[in-house]
């Protein structure tokens, strides 16, 4: 983990609202593994007060590059999106508990924005497939050759949840599953899979953080054996079963 300054290589509209830049940060991008997390001030006047947390959609060791995909939802994000080439942010990072990569075969659940931190895991693993799902095609943060696409509207894909894709494939045939997105999505397609599989299936969750390491507790989530996970020292990424999924509640933007 490192606190360092990275200038801002590109910075580009992707989609309504979703943006990507590219930052260069040697030390930090050799060090990232899929699923972490930086914290990001991009701002040095008093606003936005706190850092905002960001997974890490890529990472070029050799290029000593990383790549974020995010969405606009306030004056951090905001602030972020309105960067130029040549300016400089401070990110603290990497940050949190990433995806156990492995060699079996694994299977991507997104949802939303939740697959924004899918194209760096997907570039770690072997043989793997995907399920992405939204409200409409333009909502699609990533959409790689061979995906599985649903859409509430139909405008892509299936029309329908990301839910609905589950009957396309076998669960049981992956070593892993990775499932991201919002706390709904993920709670419903932990339940639709056999309970026999959701022993191997992994969650990433989004939650606001002060501190980014487990310090001030701000990001606190209900663990299934009572108590309490830190979800940015613990996680972002758990097991399934650590979680109890009845108490947890959406992330505020």
């Amino acid at each position: 983990m490192t606190d360092c300054d990275a200038s801002v290589k590109a910075v580009e509209q992707v989609g309504p609202g979703i943006f990507r830049i590219v930052l260069l940060a040697p030390g930090t991008a050799r060090e990232s593994l899929p699923g972490q997390f930086l914290m990001i001030e991009a701002s040095p006047g008093p606003f936005p007060l706190l850092r905002r947390p960001f997974t890490v959609s890529s990472a070029d060791r050799a290029g000593g590059t990383l790549e974020l995909l995010f969405r606009v939802t306030g004056g951090g994000t905001g602030a972020l999106s309105r960067l130029s080439r040549g300016d400089s942010v401070r990110v603290l990072g990497p940050l949190g508990r990433g995806w156990p990569v492995s060699d079996g075969r694994w299977l991507l659940v997104g949802g939303g924005m939740g697959a924004a931190g899918f194209p760096f895991l997907a570039s770690r693993l072997g043989p793997h497939d995907i399920l992405l799902g939204a409200g409409n095609a333009a909502s699609l943060a990533w959409t790689p050759p061979g995906a599985l696409l649903a859409t509430e509207d139909g405008s892509a894909g299936t029309k329908g949840l990301v839910t609905c894709l589950l009957d396309r494939i076998d669960p049981f045939s992956y070593e892993r599953i990775a499932v991201c997105g919002p706390v709904a999505m993920m709670r419903a397609v932990v339940a639709a899979l056999p309970p026999g599989v959701r022993a191997s299936t992994l969650v990433s969750l989004e939650s606001r953080m002060a501190c980014g390491w487990g310090v001030c507790g701000g990001c606190a989530v209900p663990a299934s054996g009572g108590g309490f996970l830190r979800c940015c020292a613990d996680g972002p990424v758990f097991e399934a079963s650590e979680l109890d999924w009845d108490r947890i509640e959406e992330a505020a933007p």
